[in-house]
């Protein structure tokens, strides 16, 4: 599948609520059909969870979650906190009648953050890998699909894996993608970035040709600059490390069952009742890359 210029779908960043709580914390516990949980009350004294589960604190679900919109997004530790995750992990929480923590930081400390037993949960729409089964806790289904997304200049377009050979390509550190991308390209040509934010600006700035990254992310930029531009690959045999469609989920405590058993339940019934759909559009995720989101290819 390749979404092209001017029929591409792209993403971007949800709007800023006015203010946040020093935490998120949920109202009561939530269904389908209710609104998502507003930051600023306590869980309701007679909640009655659907799971029950360890946690580090009692009655709070402590996030690290990456920061990188339109997944998730905070302005500050304290918030106020957009994205997707920012609406699914407090509605999981809210029916399970736990008060959620977000700690906002970088893919990579939040997985040290998580295998340091700081944190209940990597929250921010992570791919889910054998190598993070080794040391998290993954589900058995996923609450999204994703694939490589290329960022370049709209002049450029790279459109498949070979057309950037010889460029300077930037990625995420901690990624997915870092290994099989310097495996294609040659650790040489390869930058890694501690953020979004600061790959892109250096694709701006010429220093670097593209970034590859999760596709959701680079829509959140190229939506908001025309001269740029976000191409999702087909399947290409000869790259299938990079071409592979992968799922999102939200490592957690490797050995809590319990809490693996409650997010597959959750994941199954949020695609099934339309929640996923609507948190996407919500976020403004156009229809053509909210149904490979969420239907895959």
């Amino acid at each position: 599948m390749k979404i092209t210029p001017g029929t591409r779908s792209r993403a971007t960043l949800a709007t800023v609520a006015a203010a946040g709580a020093a935490l998120l914390l949920l109202t009561s516990c939530a269904s389908s059909t209710e609104p998502a949980p507003e930051a600023g009350g306590a869980v309701a004294e007679d909640c009655t969870p659907l799971h029950e589960f360890p946690t580090i604190q009692d009655g709070v679900l402590t996030v690290a979650a990456m920061n990188a919109a339109p997944k998730f997004h905070a302005l500050s530790d304290s918030g106020p906190f957009t994205g997707i995750d920012a609406t699914l992990i407090p509605e999981f929480a809210a029916e399970n009648c736990l008060e959620v923590k977000f700690k906002p930081m970088t893919g990579a400390a939040a997985q040290l953050d998580l295998r340091e037993g700081k944190s209940d949960m990597f929250g921010g729409l992570i791919l889910k890998t054998p190598e993070r089964a080794e040391v998290f806790a993954q589900s058995e289904g996923s609450i999204l699909y994703e694939t490589l997304g290329f960022t370049s200049a709209k002049d450029d377009a790279y459109a498949t894996i070979d057309s950037l050979k010889g460029k300077r390509i930037g990625t995420l550190s901690g990624s997915y993608y870092v290994e099989p991308l310097k495996a294609a390209y040659g650790a040489d040509s390869i930058e890694e970035y501690q953020s979004d934010s600061n790959a892109f600006e250096d694709l701006k700035a010429g220093r670097i040709d593209a970034v590859a990254w999760q596709s959701i992310q680079g829509f959140n930029f190229t939506d908001r600059d025309e001269d740029y531009v976000t191409e999702i690959l087909g399947d290409e045999p000869a790259y299938p490390e990079l071409t592979v469609l992968l799922e999102n989920n939200w490592p957690h405590t490797k050995g809590n069952t319990e809490m693996t058993a409650a997010i597959d339940d959750y994941y199954e019934r949020a695609k099934a009742d339309g929640t996923v759909a609507r948190v996407l559009t919500e976020n403004k995720i156009g229809a053509q890359a909210a149904d490979l989101y969420v239907n895959g290819r």
